[in-house]
């Protein structure tokens, strides 16, 4: 907090709005309220019309007709860290946001209606989606209702299911997001691992609990999510060994389910849905390089690195549909790319003099995303923006 004694003539040592605001952060010059906080006898010092003009919300409470009478505002929803970065903003537009107290302040900006901040959290999270958090941000923004922050997670968990379902957070999801997952028609894992995932996750929530991984407790707890299992996406012995064996299935509904196996349709047969698709089934979720070769199907062979995925092979150089002579370089596995991060291409290429490029463009825009290239960090390759042998990168968005 600032001390109101500490400088009597302090307007004049500032020479804009937004440093005298940074002044008058949490400091009790002027303040006409407060704010305490669950679990702790600190305060923060405010100012209703900073606070009024920043929210709707704070103009009903202290400007409306209901207008709140106390000078104190106690937050039983709120920590000092999460309350301290949401005032802090209010002031100056500035807040310093981590995993740890990103959700929380996200809560408050959409409780008091405050869109910049809201949107502050959002890229945050955006920025900061990795396989290991993808699920707890998947949560939070189904929580609060992020429409662009929730189709980003669900199209990482679809190229990404295998390492997402393997990942510390998964037996921590709700059953709702659980069910909501099973629903998905494209995910990357063959099913019956998918199922062997969900078994775990379910004796996890038994014993938090204190229930016995009985066929009984484990229905309980799956409830109707278990109808979104697509158990033709597996063999009739992966079935027997794993689904059966489970106690999750009554005999009554094995029964027609095993006709099905057999090539016999029942009536009774509950499981319906279509069997899943990767999730790369329609638009590559792979960075994909389309390297120069030369016109005389000569051999290559390439080692191409991105952050951390790798991949070596060898490759054959022929002609695509535009006559450019090359061969394509996929990686096996999607890589994720941050918001303003720079991304170094490095491939290494053995083989026989090849073809290159010219008059390539420095930046990309697509859909609403811009890509810029700079100069090749090794000075004598040749390759920067308008020169080199990378013809064609493919992005997912």
């Amino acid at each position: 907090m600032v001390s109101v004694q500490s400088n009597v003539d302090w307007q004049s040592t500032k020479n804009t709005i937004l440093e005298r605001n940074r002044h008058m952060f949490n400091n009790s010059d002027m303040s006409d309220i407060s704010f305490t906080w669950a679990g702790s006898d600190k305060t923060f010092y405010a100012h209703k019309y900073v606070l009024g003009t920043s929210s709707a919300v704070f103009h009903a409470m202290f400007y409306g007709g209901l207008a709140v009478k106390n000078s104190i505002v106690h937050l039983s929803d709120t920590n000092e860290e999460s309350l301290e970065q949401f005032l802090r903003f209010l002031y100056t537009e500035e807040c310093t946001l981590t995993a740890d107290n990103v959700v929380a302040i996200m809560y408050l900006a959409q409780k008091y209606i405050i869109p910049l901040l809201n949107k502050k959290c959002v890229n945050f999270l955006l920025e900061n989606l990795n396989l290991e958090n993808v699920l707890d941000v998947l949560e939070q923004a189904v929580r609060f209702d992020e429409k662009e922050l929730e189709t980003r997670c669900w199209n990482v968990i679809e190229y990404n299911t295998r390492k997402v379902v393997a990942s510390d957070s998964f037996n921590n999801i709700s059953q709702k997001t659980l069910a909501k997952l099973l629903m998905r028609d494209k995910l990357n894992i063959p099913e019956v691992e998918l199922f062997q995932a969900v078994l775990q996750w379910i004796d996890f929530q038994c014993s938090r609990k204190n229930l016995e991984p009985t066929g009984e407790n484990r229905r309980c707890i799956i409830s109707k999510a278990i109808y979104a299992f697509r158990f033709f996406g597996i063999t009739q012995a992966e079935f027997i060994q794993n689904v059966s064996k489970s106690g999750l299935l009554t005999v009554e509904e094995m029964i027609p389910i095993h006709e099905k196996f057999l090539g016999i349709d029942s009536p009774a047969l509950k499981w319906k849905l279509p069997n899943r698709k990767p999730g790369n089934i329609d638009r590559c979720p792979c960075l994909v390089f389309v390297r120069f070769g030369d016109q005389d199907e000569s051999k290559y062979q390439v080692t191409l690195e991105v952050k951390e995925a790798k991949v070596t092979g060898s490759y054959i150089s022929e002609r695509n549909q535009d006559d450019i002579p090359g061969f394509d370089v996929m990686l096996n596995e999607p890589v994720i790319l941050k918001q303003n991060e720079v991304v170094t291409l490095s491939a290494t290429i053995k083989g026989p003099r090849s073809y290159y490029g010219k008059n390539g463009s420095p930046s990309v825009i697509l859909e609403g995303v811009t890509a810029t290239f700079g100069d090749s960090p090794s000075t004598n390759n040749g390759t920067c923006p308008d020169r080199g042998q990378f013809d064609e990168i493919i992005l997912d968005i």
